[in-house]
């Protein structure tokens, strides 16, 4: 390939749209290009306002009008609108797609949201490419090459799920995100191979695809859908019985649910045990198929097979919870089996008939066989009413996704470039580490030497009750729009009470983020704060979506250090890394400490940079962030800055100074 310094320099020159180009943006974009040049893996850390987005896509197109395939991955839907929107704007002459999961988008064969598993079943659906030449609805179909089959599809009857896919098959530039490239991206490279992989957002990839490869167990979805496919296939007396049941359960919460389930299954299994074999139900069911319905038995042969499956399922549901929450589990005990497979072929019909979005029952069943094929790096615990199977390491799956193409990682805040690499599958790269654009006077980062120790155990009620004393003060004293964030809901309700009390002292709106919220409710309680003005109470995991500049957002306050609660999953991957260690010669003590900080920190640490990045968003922004847990000015601190996390000085201070400090910095930038 015939590319050179000077070229891509003329290239991104004619087509950067802005008329100055930032000193951080050359740095990225040069480095880029060298790194796809020389196909060596890059890690780059550009804070907010470098404008990194248009620093990746210009190498992007400039490699990919030379014939490379690039992939752009990022974690929302709504990032990836905004890099597609960035990329069209840019008027490159490339192939451009764009592909979501399937459930964002409408299944032409049942009139409702898309489903893989119904999807998968729906083998006649003419919806999809198949050999037929011609469509029902009488047009010439289009070939497409995919590996070495050639199939045919409509292009006004294919589903734009099946429509995204082939565009993507001959794409250029893909945009995706990771979950998508975690299912689909060896069946998208079938016809052309992958070269650059471009991770925006980059923090949230580990999550992402173990997400993505987590096997979560629910018995409680199972039996609630085939609740209500009882009841729809019910005969008419049955479903008399079932409909004055529910009248007398008019809200099913904890407390009752077991007594209306068992209830509801009496009344199924009195009809039928009189009237039919319930063992030879489901066999009849998948021996006679269709004709089933259509008979006057047919009913009560469905009513028996899904009771069957009631009796299966919940012995798998009490089995799950009779073991200890939050405690790893061997694989010897996971031997659960559901011996119905005339359930999934109901529950097609059903979702079928009533255009329902998901086929939660099959999918239990598909998870129930996955348990069968997992392997060492997973583990296994129950968490709640679920049982979660979830890998631990997930730089396997990453490394065999990347397929020896070059990787380029980018975000805001990652922290300790080497623990990312190694806990991506990229133990090989350059780093990059880009300086804010913004003045470094405009925001101060307060560490209070007499804060409350937040670690857990203790009195906890005592040491909340002082936290929450010193967040009032603050607020009092600043008189700022704030952003709270805290360690956990409980902590969160506790501080709310305290302050929504002393409201009338405050004079500010106060606003509650709560775990109940969906995306939708939290952007309209984000959108509210924003407009209004107040105090902002909310869990760290939510201020990575908080994007407000300017005077609506000029002081946050992080109550605790976020250090995740110890789970299997965390004490598994802690465990392995000390194994590793100790084999290589590292002595046992260091060896316990470097795996602490490659989980419990790095986790703390990459959430706390995260927090503090929610204050500085444009050129004009200005703002204090108070860390109130006194561990940060202890030990915590100077280790996120030695290990690479923190880029910033931070000031310890007293509170006491701290409330006469804050007002007078905020003064000087205010209006």
């Amino acid at each position: 390939m015939d590319v050179s310094l000077e070229d891509f320099r003329a290239f991104y020159r004619l087509k950067f749209p802005y008329e100055r180009i930032r000193p951080q943006q050359i740095k990225m974009m040069e480095k880029i290009f060298h790194s796809i040049k020389n196909r060596r893996n890059l890690i780059v850390e550009a804070p907010t306002g470098v404008g990194k987005t248009l620093s990746y896509l210009l190498p992007a197109i400039y490699f990919a009008e030379k014939g490379k395939r690039v992939i752009i991955l990022t974690e929302t839907i709504d990032q990836q609108e905004r890099i597609l929107e960035e990329l069209n704007a840019l008027r490159p002459n490339l192939k451009i797609s764009f592909i979501m999961g399937k459930n964002n988008f409408i299944c032409k064969a049942k009139g409702s949201k898309a489903d893989g598993l119904f999807c998968k079943l729906n083998r006649r659906c003419f919806h999809r490419p198949n050999r037929r030449r011609r469509c029902i609805c009488g047009t010439e179909k289009k070939a497409v090459k995919i590996g070495e089959d050639i199939k045919y599809f409509c292009p006004f009857c294919i589903c734009d799920y099946q429509r995204s896919k082939i565009e993507c098959l001959e794409g250029d530039i893909l945009v995706m995100n990771y979950s998508i490239f975690y299912h689909l991206k060896e069946e998208i490279d079938v016809n052309r191979k992958t070269e650059v992989i471009i991770c925006d957002e980059a923090h949230k990839l580990e999550r992402s695809i173990r997400n993505s490869a987590t096997i979560e167990i629910n018995p409680e979805v199972a039996l609630r859908r085939l609740r209500a496919m009882a009841y729809h296939f019910a005969p008419a007396p049955v479903k008399k019985y079932l409909a004055r049941l529910r009248e007398r359960y008019p809200k099913l919460d904890e407390n009752n649910l077991e007594r209306y389930e068992k209830e509801f299954w009496d009344i199924v299994h009195n009809y039928l045990s009189r009237r039919v074999d319930i063992e030879g139900c489901k066999d009849a069911l998948l021996y006679y198929g269709d004709m089933i319905l259509e008979i006057p038995e047919g009913k009560r042969i469905i009513l028996g097979t899904l009771l069957d499956g009631y009796y299966q399922i919940r012995d798998i549901r009490d089995r799950i919870l009779s073991f200890e929450e939050n405690k790893e589990l061997g694989r010897e005990e996971l031997r659960f089996k559901v011996d119905n497979e005339a359930l999934i072929y109901l529950e097609y019909h059903y979702v079928s008939q009533k255009k329902l979005p998901d086929m939660s029952l099959t999918e239990f069943l598909d998870r129930v066989k996955n348990l069968e094929v997992i392997d060492d790096n997973f583990v296994i615990y129950r968490s709640g009413k679920s049982l979660l199977c979830v890998p631990v390491l997930v730089s396997s799956y990453l490394k065999r996704l990347y397929d020896d193409g070059t990787v380029i990682h980018c975000s805001a805040t990652i922290g300790n470039l080497k623990i990312h690499g190694l806990k991506t599958g990229v133990e090989s790269f350059d780093p990059l580490i880009l300086d804010s654009p913004f003045p470094k006077d405009r925001r101060k980062i307060i560490s209070l030497i007499d804060g409350v120790n937040m670690k857990y155990g203790g009195d906890w009620d005592l040491k909340r009750e002082r936290a929450n004393e010193n967040i009032f003060k603050i607020l009092r004293s600043a008189e700022a729009n704030t952003l709270v964030l805290f360690r956990s809901f409980e902590d969160l309700a506790s501080a709310y009470n305290y302050l929504r009390d002393r409201a009338s002292e405050l004079k500010k709106k106060i606003f509650c983020y709560h775990p109940d919220m969906d995306g939708r409710e939290a952007n309209l309680l984000k959108e509210r704060f924003k407009r209004e003005g107040g105090v902002l109470l909310a869990t760290g995991r939510f201020a990575e979506g908080v994007d407000i500049p300017g005077e609506a957002l000029t002081m946050v306050i992080i109550d605790s250090l976020p250090f995740p609660v110890p789970t299997p999953l965390l004490n598994r991957e802690q465990r392995l890394l000390k194994e590793r260690l100790l084999r290589k010669g590292v002595d046992p003590r260091s060896a316990h400490w470097k795996s602490f900080l490659m989980t419990s920190f790095h986790i703390m640490a990459s959430t706390v940079i995260q927090m503090i990045g929610r204050l500085i968003r444009t050129e004009r922004d200005y703002g204090v962030v108070v860390i109130q847990d006194r561990r940060f000015y202890q030990w915590v601190g100077e280790e996120m800055r030695k290990r690479g996390y923190l880029k910033d000085d931070y000031t310890p201070m007293s509170l006491r100074r701290a409330l006469e400090y804050i007002p007078r910095f905020l003064s000087r930038f205010r209006n």
